[in-house]
């Protein structure tokens, strides 16, 4: 068994990933194992077969614990060893033997694994969010705070989310926020909940798009990294570690190439005035 562990440039590690099996893929492909943003990986980027690395695109490697980062093109390959790391641009894939007594990785947790890592190219509007679609103000947006967070929503004040609805208990639903992803439950509820027209039994896991029905009161979730994943929602944040872009650089003693519009732009009032003048004199 291998153990994954992914960090972000300037963000703190994600939870480890224990994949049980003789081979693993990095990529950004729905089917890969450890699964990347697009703009940071191919589809099939790294394969793991066993115990050794094979490279399918050009990537950065560091071997072990050393200091240098080495280069590495596609065919290349080597030994997995006590640990090796990958850098896919502000990513970083670290790929080692699992502790002993480890066990794998739910997919509930490796494919939400996958959508927090996509949550910062999309920018504020990245996070898991419900969106008031019958009752008090309709439209309204809850953001959900990062994992791991749990809030009430109810018409009470122990509640976290507060909706001022008659058919609401003073707590009626708990949403938790974890690295398993989110999902709800009902908090013995005067009205229930129904999750996509069903009665809600015992905790279940939230997608993008279900209707949550909290007595007459709908709220619609909605997970824009999810969409991103699926293929439906391709405009995307500058990523966190390419915000600051340095500007071009220009070559000393050389001058900034300047642009032609403002010559263009006098030439033109100078011919009108001449033009004008020609007019009047005519006259």
């Amino acid at each position: 068994m291998l153990r994954f562990e992914v960090t972000e440039v300037g963000q703190d590690a994600l939870p480890p990933i224990d994949a049980d099996g003789e081979s693993a893929v990095i990529g950004s492909g729905a089917a890969a194992t450890i699964r990347l943003p697009a703009q940071a990986a191919r589809e099939v980027h790294v394969r793991i077969e066993r115990d050794r690395w094979i490279a399918i695109a050009d990537v950065a490697v560091r071997e072990a614990d050393a200091a240098t980062v080495v280069p590495r093109t596609a065919g290349d390959r080597g030994e997995i060893g006590a640990g090796v790391t990958f850098d896919f641009g502000a990513y970083r894939v670290r790929v080692a033997p699992a502790p002993a007594g480890s066990q794998a990785t739910s997919p509930q947790r490796t494919e939400s694994l996958a959508r927090e890592l996509v949550r910062s190219l999309l920018g504020d509007g990245g996070a898991p969010a419900f969106e008031i679609e019958r009752g008090p103000a309709p439209g309204t947006r809850r953001a959900l705070p990062p994992p791991e967070a749990t809030i009430v929503i109810g018409r009470g004040d122990e509640a976290t989310w507060v909706i001022l609805d008659e058919d609401l208990s003073r707590t009626h639903a708990e949403v938790h926020r974890g690295w398993d992803g989110v999902s709800i439950r009902d908090l013995g509820s005067k009205n229930g909940t129904r999750l996509d027209g069903v009665e809600l039994t015992g905790r279940a896991p939230l997608r993008d798009g279900m209707r949550i029905e909290l007595g007459k009161v709908v709220l619609r979730f909605l997970d824009p990294a999810e969409r991103h994943l699926r293929g439906e929602l391709t405009a995307v944040a500058t990523p966190r570690a390419l915000r600051s872009s340095p500007e071009p650089a220009v070559a000393p003693g050389a001058r900034p190439t300047a642009s032609p519009w403002p010559f263009i732009v006098a030439t033109a009032i100078a011919s009108l005035a001449v033009a004008g003048l020609v007019w009047v004199l005519a006259g």
